[in-house]
């Protein structure tokens, strides 16, 4: 077959989205070529970005070092959210992650070692699962379209973050990926593969990462009860029942969860379940995610520019363009599915906009509670700038009347290709600023991981970006000194097991739990119920030790800022010495001196914090840096025991 015969085949399969057949493409990386790309650029991020969150930190990095260690170890912190009497976070979550580091523990190797090794296993899953979309995209929308996505997919910062992080929503953008490359070709009753599989993989998503996922689903649900698709006609109830059991068949997934998080807690519970209650319910009794911080509405908007720039405007206009563009070029959509693919193509852009609007809504808002939609964003962009560019060559044509003369015009790939650039480009800067401003806390935990003797390491205002027992030593002992934050702080798991709760045999399934209690050796670690935890965010005294009793210090010294009793600048004492330092920005300080600045000023001051530019092309802007504020972020070695007091 030629290759205009093989281009004319794929022009005329029944995607969602049609070329012309003057100018059609059916040239797309291979599925080995694009998840090499991905996996290729998400790695290098991976080795070289500090954690973005806290909560990744001592929500799932220090479970995960608490299982892949020595089974009596209690250097790893808990959180209140794993106290049993609270149980809203997965064991079984960190299960499916604790084998990576274990593994890696029995090679001589440092400690960091299990952390990147994590890292680039998620790397290659997020990968691979986003190479499954693309290629999905492929093959039932357009080509062209999967070539678009295929480069926000790499390209974007946004995409480079969330791939390997350690948190619940990650994996369900993994999960998300999978569902909606399995719900790309239409409904139908023909064959019963795409609804039991995407099913499926939102359920894995929803019970192992984040219940609220499921909002993701809510478009898919809908076409498989209500929408024609390759149906000769709508068979409704059949499709109906279909959904049902493979609904009834994916529920399945809570029962492994389900026995290991019992098992962990020492009592039957399902975590999904608590985390609901919690976030939906708890606002009524005076608690809920609310105590740790509110927004305003314009943060996921402010949050997802920075992450993926040129991607955000594309992909929000993507359902806006989809219905202009079923009025004006109806036949670049497929009809020969049932509905008319304006529809089904609708429903699938139009996850995002019900993500983003749900989460909006809610007062408490972090970045990364968007990841789960960060590959479908790109997805929307990709046919936003594909439909940018059908109405373009419909222009064409129409005041040329020459398909041959659009065939051979560079005018479509120049407006293609500037996006697509821009994304890149503005992608690998804005990474590039994040390594280059923040990465101190992480190149520091490298550093504490290499010295030798036993230390007791502190930690005072900087606790939120300890890195995890992954960059300690072993012989090392991880402590906070107070500061001025007054909200509660993790501890470090008990050990004893003398001090376990008497469990009365009040049921069967208790009785279960017991006779295969064997499977998890942590329990003296994880079902421990502690009295000194709350969850109304409020600080616990029992977190602290005296600054006296620290070996080390690791601090940030800002000296902009004034010392308070608290917070004293350790940098200035006699009793402290250093012992390696890093620069690291101090956004706020940053952003206050660049509103001094004058306009032209204030604007390269802005984009200074946000982007990275080589210092060759610097030199040539003056006013590019001259409002940033870096601090000293140094680990601190005590060689006296000075008074303790605020410098």
């Amino acid at each position: 077959m030629s290759s205009t015969d093989r281009r004319v085949r794929i022009v005329d399969a029944p995607m969602l989205l049609q070329d012309h057949p003057r100018l059609g493409t059916s040239w797309r990386p291979s599925w080995r070529a694009a998840f090499l790309l991905l996996f290729t650029v998400r790695a290098l991020a991976s080795l070289w970005m500090a954690v973005a969150d806290c909560d990744e930190v001592y929500n799932y990095w220090e479970p995960v070092h608490l299982l892949a260690g020595p089974q009596t170890s209690d250097r790893a912190f808990q959180t209140w959210e794993y106290a049993p009497q609270y149980a809203i976070r997965s064991w079984a979550y960190i299960a499916l992650h604790a084998w990576v580091p274990a593994l890696v523990s029995l090679v001589p190797l440092p400690p960091y070692a299990g952390f990147f090794a994590l890292r680039l296993v998620l790397a290659a899953v997020s990968s691979a699962c986003d190479t499954f979309l693309y290629d999905a995209v492929a093959r039932h929308v357009n080509v062209r379209a999967a070539r678009y996505a295929l480069v926000f997919l790499t390209g974007s910062a946004g995409m480079l973050t969330a791939s390997s992080a350690l948190l619940p929503s990650s994996f369900v953008m993994y999960t998300t990926s999978i569902a909606m490359a399995f719900a790309m070709p239409p409904a139908g009753t023909r064959s019963s593969s795409r609804t039991w599989r995407a099913t499926l993989a939102f359920a894995v998503g929803a019970l192992g990462g984040w219940p609220f996922g499921l909002v993701i689903a809510l478009p898919y649900v809908w076409e498989e009860l209500f929408m024609r698709g390759s149906d000769t006609k709508c068979v409704r109830m059949h499709r109906a029942t279909r959904w049902l059991a493979a609904v009834l068949v994916a529920a399945l997934v809570a029962a492994p969860m389900l026995l290991v998080d019992s098992l962990a807690y020492g009592r039957v519970v399902l975590v999904p379940l608590n985390t609901v209650l919690y976030n939906v319910m708890g606002r009524a009794r005076g608690i809920g995610p609310e105590l740790y911080g509110v927004e305003p509405p314009s943060y996921y908007l402010v949050s997802l520019l920075l992450a993926f720039s040129v991607v955000v405007p594309l992909a929000l206009m993507a359902l806006p363009a989809v219905i202009v563009s079923a009025r004006l070029l109806p036949q670049r959509f497929s009809s020969s599915t049932g509905s008319h693919g304006a529809w089904l193509l609708g429903l699938r852009v139009l996850p995002v906009y019900l993500w983003v609007a749900v989460l909006t809504v809610q007062p408490h808002k972090e970045e990364r509670f968007m990841y789960p939609i960060y590959p479908l964003l790109c997805v929307n962009a990709a046919i936003c700038l594909y439909l940018f560019r059908a109405a373009t060559e419909t222009v064409y044509l129409r005041l040329t009347r020459s398909p041959y003369r659009a065939s051979r015009t560079v005018l479509f790939s120049s407006l293609t290709l500037a996006p697509l650039l821009l994304a890149v480009v503005l992608g690998a800067m804005r990474t590039l600023a994040l390594i280059n401003h923040y990465r101190a806390p992480l190149d520091l935990g490298l550093v504490l991981s290499r010295m030798e003797g036993q230390h007791q390491v502190c930690y005072g205002k900087e606790w939120h970006r300890f890195p995890s027992h992954f960059f300690v030593a072993p012989s090392t002992r991880v402590d906070f000194v107070e500061s001025e934050f007054d909200g509660i702080l993790p501890h470090h798991f008990a050990a004893q097991p003398s001090a376990l709760p008497e469990k009365p045999d009040v049921s069967g399934a208790q009785r279960v739990l017991e006779h295969v209690a064997f499977a998890w050796p942590w329990a003296s670690l994880t079902q421990r119920v502690p009295t000194t935890v709350n969850e109304r965010n409020e600080a616990e005294r029992d977190r602290y030790v005296d600054p006296r009793t620290c070996s080390l210090m690791v601090d940030v010294d800002f000296p902009w800022r004034p010392a308070t009793t608290w917070e004293p600048r350790y940098h200035l004492q006699d009793a402290w010495r250093k012992v390696a330092c890093r620069p690291f920005l101090d956004a706020d300080a940053s952003r206050e001196a660049a509103a001094m600045l004058p306009r032209q000023d204030k604007v390269y001051a802005t984009l200074a914090r946000t982007l990275w530019l080589p210092s060759a092309l610097t030199q040539h802007l003056p006013s590019w840096g001259s409002a940033l504020r870096y601090g000293e972020y140094c680990i601190l070695e005590r060689v006296s025991d000075g008074e303790f007091s605020a410098a």
